[in-house]
């Protein structure tokens, strides 16, 4: 992995986990700086004048990236499960501004395809914000699987989602249960596929698909890379 200044996005505190909970670790082990920025509020539509819950929510998410190693976490206040009353533009700038700023050479973000319209909205967004540009610093371009959002966002052969890169965790698959294990709100009960065992049986099935003990699937968006000139 050639991934130096990494942002991972997540719509909801926990997404990040799900998606990419294995991986930063590694990121992390190979030199890299990772930034999770979280984008809604995550608590607002659901528990609706409780700043308690969208306090716990926040504590949760820093216990778990600092679990993970995360250099930063980012957390901005768009409404959760609201993202479409918010004009598509302000989202654009947003992400525009943060990658331009930082710097980024790879981001990671939610599927297009998911069943939750904020991933969806986000995916859209975080396009806009990646487009290959000559002035773009963004290299890489990876969207990845969260449990009960991607598998439930479609069985068609548009939709249903089809990874082509996939990270061997076999090392850091215990941290990342470890990390989900702080979003108590967030985890179900077994076969509930947001799940401790659910998620561990899908990281193995995912790592046998390529040979692997225990694997993250992501599918690659972009790669623009350079081969070395000749002497």
């Amino acid at each position: 992995m050639n991934m130096k200044n990494v942002l991972v996005v997540a719509a909801h505190p926990d997404d990040e986990v799900l998606g990419v909970g294995g991986t930063i670790p590694l990121i992390k082990e190979q030199g890299g700086n990772v930034s999770v920025v979280i984008v809604t509020d995550g608590s607002s539509t659901q528990y609706a004048d409780d700043p308690d819950i969208l306090a716990r929510k926040q504590q949760h998410a820093e216990k778990a990236n600092q679990i993970l190693g995360t250099d930063e976490l980012i957390q901005w206040d768009f409404p959760d499960m609201r993202l479409d009353t918010v004009e598509h533009c302000r989202l654009n700038q947003a992400f525009e501004s943060l990658i331009h700023q930082r710097r980024f050479d790879t981001v990671f973000v939610q599927n297009g395809d998911d069943i939750n319209m904020d991933h969806q909205l986000i995916y859209k967004s975080v396009m806009v914000a990646t487009r290959p540009l000559p002035d773009q610093p963004v290299n890489q371009v990876l969207s990845y699987q969260v449990n009960s959002s991607t598998e439930w966002g479609g069985r068609t052969q548009n939709t249903i989602f089809c990874p082509n890169y996939f990270v061997d965790i076999s090392r850091t698959l215990e941290k990342k249960l470890a990390a989900m294990e702080v979003y108590v709100d967030e985890l179900r009960e077994y076969p509930h596929p947001r799940s401790i065992q659910a998620l561990r049986q899908r990281a193995m099935v995912y790592g046998n698909e390529v040979g692997y003990e225990s694997a993250e699937p992501f599918k690659l968006l972009l790669f623009r890379g350079a081969l070395g000139q000749a002497a």
